[in-house]
């Protein structure tokens, strides 16, 4: 186990280091099951030639925040995976854009600089040479996770004023997802990468361990 020193005030203190993507995954399955255990279906109440709303949003507003913790862990766990997994003496062929020169990146640079997209489906498999997960059922998972992490997290005017059910809102957006399990998508993006973590303790014990 990785140990670290750390100055607290006039102590130091000395203690083991946890595995980031572990733990963000561990944080993001128990909001995915406090989430799964609100029953929305007893929260909504119709209400005859009205409509169908809830009498409290108490629940409902739970449903939202653990929604949203399980969502920001999930995608979390799977950026502190691609950062630890790029090798300390790996040198990186970078383009900010298309008429930009290529910059060569150490591997700070590569993890201040590069997208997660571009760590997934370039750099990891350049770096160990890996096919790409781009075009594969991981990369349909993780396009899943990061649109909606992004949609969270840039959240837009419509979602913070009253609206109809012509415009889908952040809110309608986490309804319709209600049933998605999202530790369990990053998960399957990291198992592509089985090779690079194999035999790491803590996803012998997360691998195939589904959120439900």
């Amino acid at each position: 186990m990785l140990a670290t020193t750390e100055r607290l005030g006039e102590s130091v203190l000395s203690f083991g280091l946890p595995s980031a993507p572990a733990m963000y995954l561990n944080i993001a399955k128990d909001a995915y099951r406090r989430k799964a255990a609100i029953d929305l279906g007893h929260v909504f109440v119709a209400h005859p030639g009205q409509g169908t709303w809830p009498e409290a949003h108490g629940s409902l507003f739970d449903f939202f925040e653990q929604f949203s913790v399980e969502l920001i862990f999930s995608f979390t766990a799977l950026e502190a995976f691609a950062n630890e997994a790029i090798p300390v003496d790996f040198a990186y062929q970078f383009k900010a854009g298309k008429k930009a020169d290529l910059t060569t990146l150490a591997k700070a640079e590569i993890e201040r600089r590069v997208s997660l997209d571009e760590k997934l489906s370039r750099v990891l498999p350049e770096a160990h040479g890996l096919s790409s997960p781009s075009g594969t059922k991981a990369w349909q998972d993780f396009k899943e996770l990061k649109e909606t992490r992004d949609r969270l997290i840039h959240m837009k005017s419509v979602d913070r004023k009253a609206s109809g059910p012509e415009h889908q809102t952040l809110w309608g957006l986490m309804l319709e997802k209600r049933n998605v399990a999202f530790p369990d998508l990053a998960l399957n993006v990291i198992e592509f990468f089985t090779t690079l973590v194999k035999d790491r303790r803590w996803f012998r014990l997360c691998s195939r361990c589904q959120s439900r």
